[in-house]
């Protein structure tokens, strides 16, 4: 049984953006981190209220089979920890 080859299609990609200056944005007064980034195991967090956290920390690691670690994207103070409803309900 031979297999049939279908015609390649090419869908051009268009970036609306590629002509525009850089912007560099402020860092935002408060920043939310969610220990669950994927469908695989949420993070435990590592870190408490309180603490001084600088960019690239760990904040939260699993040893769950499918996860990822959460490192911290900006610098400061851990204001608080809570848990909140994710929009897949986990």
């Amino acid at each position: 049984m031979s297999q049939k080859h279908l015609p390649s299609i090419h869908v051009h990609h268009y970036k609306h953006t590629a002509g525009c200056a850089t912007e560099v944005m402020p860092v935002p007064d408060v920043v939310k981190i969610s220990m669950s980034q994927h469908i695989g195991a949420p993070c435990k967090p590592l870190v408490k209220k309180g603490d001084y956290v600088k960019v690239g920390q760990l904040l939260g690691d699993t040893e769950a089979f499918v996860s990822a670690p959460i490192h911290s994207s900006v610098s400061g103070t851990v204001t608080g920890i809570e848990e909140v409803r994710s929009a897949n309900g986990g």
